[in-house]
């Protein structure tokens, strides 16, 4: 079956702590990815709470607790006391009997709760009165909701809805876009199981995702089969749905496989899931249950390149919880190319996501390995503060043979935030003749050059001259021209030293291409040396035939001079064999420009 890439999963560490049986881990995990059923669950336990109010009244006047209905915006009066459950029956006695009128007031009262898990649920509560008598009104009011809220609000008016009067319910879905109508068809499906799956996929083609409704159907099948996860596993598998798409139920039935056959479930999901990072989410879930088991199960396993992805993604999966005990097991194993690499996949993760610690443990990993880990969790610190990743520098000296590398990594990110600043610190730092002080300019001037484009000139003119690659005003006027102010680096441009000229001229006149001035382009090549022009003409005529290549055709005639022309038509030549766009009469025509030469080198 076909499989795509999707995002990495998020929340299934609370997937896997949800209870003890894997059955019902099924049903909460997968409500946990589907809001539809957080809606159900706040009608279910309202509808529990009222069936068993007799019996909990005396108690609960006891406890001070309201039991009857609360005037019109007395949101304070409702959350002010007792538990979340009394909460709900409380909001569902006060909106039981209000009109749409009232239900639109407490709506307008409802956006001034302070706290976020109220004010939702009042709104759901609201919604869900509301969209019983006027669901077109209930959908309206999401108009203006956070996004983060939006799909469980949509849950709930759709849910409501579909039950209430689902023809309607449809079209109204029918007329949202993109995320917002796959949210509103989830409700639907998920609200009315009692339909016939026929009559369901109907409703789910009309609504452009009859993958949504093949999605629930494997997820119905596969919960109903949960206590044989091999077959739900390949319920999942042999569906019409790509795996990708389907991750969340595959990991809630690859726990249940774990508790049964152990970690032999990893080579499944290593030889039936195609998508490698749905692979990665699934080997992570069985990771974070038992990762050092996880981890010497694939030691030991026989395909090579089996147990190198498998003991890879486990143990990046490990080193962000608890990079100490990974690298402990792996100092367990007999040293070989697989555990180094774990060791640098490890020092990795580590950097990234504790940089801190990772900088206080680094003798812990070994000490030709050190240097990329240092420059990654350097960076990360330097992010948040340069001076304190400068400061931290001294305690790792010792530990590494040469500390340029880890500098530069801090002055990259202090770069992006301060120019100014970390251009100040670098010239009280390094002397002029320190080969560093060029090497970390040249990283710092093109963002200088963005706040203050004529300073980053000049002190770029001041530096010396790399032995190899371009003088530091090269990056400079680029940046400038890319930056959009192509007046100013034309100016600059005759400073440039001679070197970097033809390349520094070309970039401009490529930028200024784009901008639509191919005559001045063509014309800036002029102030260039004979030996140079050539360079600067392939260039421009790079850029002019991969921008507009039918006008660079047109303007053949009109180009300054016979090998300017000759030039620009073995450009169209060239490009036109790989990316045919010219008739054969207008390949004849461009040959005409052809200078012998030209003509004899593409024969």
């Amino acid at each position: 079956m076909t499989t795509t890439n999707r995002q990495s999963l998020t929340g299934f560490k609370s997937i896997l702590l949800v209870g003890t049986s894997f059955t019902i881990g099924l049903a909460i995990g997968i409500f946990a990815v589907f809001a539809i059923q957080n809606s159900k669950s706040l009608n279910d336990q309202s509808t529990y709470e009222s069936a068993r109010g007799d019996k909990q009244q005396s108690s609960n006047n006891r406890d001070g607790v309201l039991e009857n209905a609360v005037e019109f915006g007395q949101f304070q009066q409702i959350f002010e006391q007792g538990s979340t459950a009394e909460h709900y029956r409380a909001l569902y006695t006060s909106l039981a009997s209000a009109s749409e009128q009232e239900l639109n007031e407490w709506w307008n009262q409802s956006k001034k709760i302070e706290r976020e898990s109220n004010r939702k649920l009042a709104q759901i509560v609201i919604l869900r009165n509301l969209t019983s008598k006027n669901p077109r009104q209930a959908l309206q009011y999401l108009d203006d909701v956070s996004k983060f809220q939006l799909d469980e609000l949509l849950v709930t008016v759709f849910s409501e809805w579909a039950v209430t009067d689902l023809d309607h319910a449809v079209d109204a879905a029918i007329t949202l876009a993109g995320s917002r109508r796959t949210t509103a068809l989830h409700a639907i499906l998920e609200a009315r199981d009692d339909l016939p799956d026929t009559e369901r996929r109907e409703i789910a083609v009309r609504l452009d995702g009859e993958n949504t409704f093949f999605k629930l159907a494997s997820k119905k099948k596969a919960e109903q089969n949960i206590v044989e996860p091999k077959v739900s596993w390949r319920i999942l598998l042999d569906d019409n749905v790509d795996d990708s798409l389907q991750t969340e139920s595959l990991a809630i039935v690859a726990e249940a496989w774990h508790a049964q056959v152990g970690f032999e479930v990893l080579s499944k999901i290593y030889s039936d899931i195609e998508d490698s990072r749905s692979e990665s989410d699934l080997v992570n879930v069985i990771a974070q249950v038992a990762p050092a088991g996880a981890l010497k199960y694939t030691i030991g396993l026989a395909d090579e390149r089996e147990q190198l992805i498998l003991s890879r993604t486990i143990i990046r999966e490990w080193a962000r919880t608890d990079a100490r005990a990974a690298l402990a097991t792996i100092s367990t194993f007999e040293p070989s190319s697989l555990t180094s690499n774990l060791e640098v996949d490890l020092a990795r993760t580590w950097a990234r996501t504790k940089p801190n610690e990772l900088i206080e443990n680094i003798e812990a990993i070994s000490e030709e390995l050190r240097i990329s880990p240092l420059e990654i969790a350097f960076a990360y610190v330097a992010r948040h503060d340069p001076m304190d990743a400068l400061d931290k520098l001294s305690s790792v000296e010792n530990l590494v043979g040469n500390t340029s590398t880890i500098v530069e990594s801090i002055v990259s990110e202090w770069t992006q935030q301060e120019p100014e600043n970390v251009t100040e610190w670098v010239l009280t730092n390094y002397t002029r003749e320190d080969p560093q002080r060029l090497t970390l300019l040249r990283e710092i001037l093109p963002f200088l050059a963005q706040k203050d484009p004529n300073h980053a000139f000049e002190l770029a003119l001041e530096q010396p001259a790399p032995s190899r690659s371009y003088e530091a005003e090269y990056y400079v006027v680029t940046t400038i021209s890319e930056e959009g102010n192509i007046e100013l680096a034309k100016e600059l441009l005759p400073r440039v030293r001679k070197n970097s000229q033809p390349y520094a001229y070309g970039s401009v006149a490529a930028d200024m291409v784009d901008e639509g001035q191919t005559s001045e382009a063509i014309e800036l090549g002029k102030e260039l040396e004979e030996p140079d022009q050539e360079f600067f003409y392939s260039t421009v005529f790079l850029r002019w035939s991969s921008k507009d290549p039918q006008n660079l055709f047109e303007s053949l005639e009109d180009l300054p001079s016979s090998s300017i022309q000759s030039q620009a038509a073995v450009r169209l030549i060239r490009m036109n064999n790989y990316r045919p766009i010219f008739s054969d009469d207008q390949i004849e025509r461009a040959r005409t420009f052809l200078s012998a030469e030209d003509k004899a080198d593409l024969e």
